[in-house]
């Protein structure tokens, strides 16, 4: 289980001031995961997963209310090395939260190959679907996206070689007009005491640079400390800092997010595993 709290500046306003409750069920193959998130003003949302691994194929669905049902996906991806094969079926409601509903459907195609340590290659096509990083990046922070139709919306394309010490990838995001953006990305990690140096550029789709980060990384049981530094063309964007720290079945966790102007974003987690 986890609990989160996320405070976010908003001046002249009150902050903003968010909880993120996470529970976790695993029993054999099978999972269940709840993730409510609460403000002052009371829920948020509620994201509601399950999965199951059966020999290789991998089935999950999940649920959204906000708080009305706004969203349902199923998921099955299945391996048979080298080769990946998935797809996911989206029902997503585009109307204001619990107005009169207007639902769409969408889908993702998922095809990959890859080799561990090694190269890696994955191709996602989003059918009425938008924010196929989400996919990538597997951050909660971040949702897939219906789009009104059934049209080709996004094509993310993931490019790498792995191995125990080096990641070298590569993203590229299409839409309907072409190249949407690029990213080029590469990190290096030392063993003992662990350590990771990594560095990451996004080009638009006329090879401008939006933004790069500096990634510095550190592991000394039981403490972990890693720093983001994003930059653009003006210079400084923004610093991002994260400490972990672990003890047996408990991890204590922040996340403080800041820039020239001061504090972006705060967030401090406890997880337990039990």
């Amino acid at each position: 289980s986890v609990i989160e709290l996320v405070f976010t500046p908003l001046p002249p306003a009150t902050p903003d001031v968010t909880s993120v409750i996470t529970l976790a069920l695993t029993f054999g193959r099978a999972e269940v995961i709840s993730r409510t998130e609460l403000s002052i003003a009371g829920l948020v949302a509620e994201h509601l997963t399950m999965g199951v691994n059966l020999n290789g194929v991998g089935l999950r669905s999940g649920m959204r209310f906000d708080p009305c049902f706004s969203k349902y996906w199923f998921e099955v991806h299945g391996r048979w090395c080298p080769l990946e094969l998935g797809g996911l079926f989206l029902v997503e409601n585009l109307a204001p939260t619990c107005q009169t509903p207007s639902f769409t459907v969408g889908l993702v195609l998922d095809v990959g190959v890859i080799w561990r340590p090694g190269f890696f290659a994955r191709g996602l096509t989003g059918i009425g679907v938008r924010n196929l990083l989400h996919l990538v990046d597997l951050d909660p922070a971040t949702d897939l996206l219906a789009a009104p139709g059934w049209w080709f919306e996004e094509m993310l394309i993931h490019i790498g070689f792995t191995s125990p010490c080096f990641l070298l990838d590569s993203l590229f995001l299409f839409d309907p007009g072409g190249l949407a953006w690029l990213e080029l990305g590469g990190s290096y990690r030392y063993p003992d005491p662990e350590a990771e140096l990594g560095a990451r550029i996004r080009l638009n789709g006329s090879f401008g640079l939006d933004w790069a980060k500096l990634s510095l990384g550190v592991r000394v049981p039981p403490v972990a400390v890693r720093l983001v530094t994003t930059f653009n063309l003006a210079g400084f964007v923004a610093q991002e800092l994260g400490v972990e720290v672990f003890f047996s079945w408990v991890r204590i966790y922040s996340q403080t997010q800041f820039d020239f102007t001061g504090l972006i974003r705060a967030i401090v987690g406890v997880e337990l595993k039990i």
